[in-house]
């Protein structure tokens, strides 16, 4: 099930996701006694992040019951500007009292990429009380889509796509010669909710292709979201949605 929200501008859209978001963590905390949360980086959700963070959603949130985890990150070191995790807690792991332990980045200040996916598997495991070949179930995965189409760091036409033994990998951008350590399909496929935030003018044909558009999940990644479970809401900026029909 899925719903799509169009919204005049990112301030409309960080109150919605924020309420959302916080919504997630008391039900799941209630049922569960804890939340498993993923999350994205990029410019896009840093007002969602400060939001939560503020005193209008933060007195709501059980922090000490929440679990934090990284969709995708780049190979930059922890306090490097470009990492999804300097940006994550500068706008809120830092300003809330989650437990230290429960913040679980991707340690990508090692040099060797698949060598840190692959410790970033281990750290899943161990969160989620894994066994062999079980994937872990997120309560709550934030997402974007990039002007190429892709989520996380699922590139078009890129290896990682076709990775289903695997919940993390790393993954080459080929434009920039550079690395990033992402979760996989199946991990993402697997997830309760699934929050899409997408603004810009710039996002607009990629978002019809993704939504619309005829199968071609190679150029569009975000077209192999298939989510087993659960819900998917989609706060679209008015400009990014201005190409969709429905």
């Amino acid at each position: 099930m899925s719903e799509k929200i169009i919204v005049k501008d990112i301030e409309e859209m960080s109150k919605l996701g924020a309420n959302h978001m916080a919504k997630i963590i008391e039900r799941s905390v209630k049922e569960r006694g804890k939340c498993m949360i993923a999350l994205s980086g990029g410019n896009t959700p840093k007002k969602l992040y400060e939001r939560l963070a503020s005193e209008e959603f933060s007195p709501r949130i059980p922090w000490e019951s929440t679990y934090w985890f990284f969709g995708d990150e780049r190979h930059v070191p922890p306090d490097h500007d470009d990492s999804n995790y300097k940006m994550s807690s500068d706008s809120l792991l830092s300003k809330v009292p989650i437990p230290n332990d429960n913040i679980h980045r991707i340690m990508t200040e090692r040099q060797d990429p698949q060598t840190i996916a692959l410790n970033y598997e281990l750290t899943l495991m161990k969160a989620f009380n894994l066994a062999p070949g079980e994937l872990p179930v997120f309560d709550l995965m934030f997402l974007g889509v990039g002007t190429d189409g892709h989520i996380a760091s699922l590139f078009p036409h890129s290896e990682s796509l076709y990775v289903t033994t695997q919940m993390a990998t790393a993954n080459k951008v080929p434009e920039t010669e550079t690395w990033r350590i992402t979760m996989t399909f199946p991990v993402i496929n697997e997830a309760k909710h699934l929050l899409f935030l997408v603004a810009g003018e710039e996002k607009a044909k990629a978002l019809h292709q993704v939504l619309e558009g005829p199968s071609n999940p190679q150029e569009f990644p975000a077209q192999l979201v298939r989510q087993k479970r659960g819900f998917q809401l989609w706060l679209i900026e008015k400009s990014a949605a201005s190409l969709l029909t429905q």
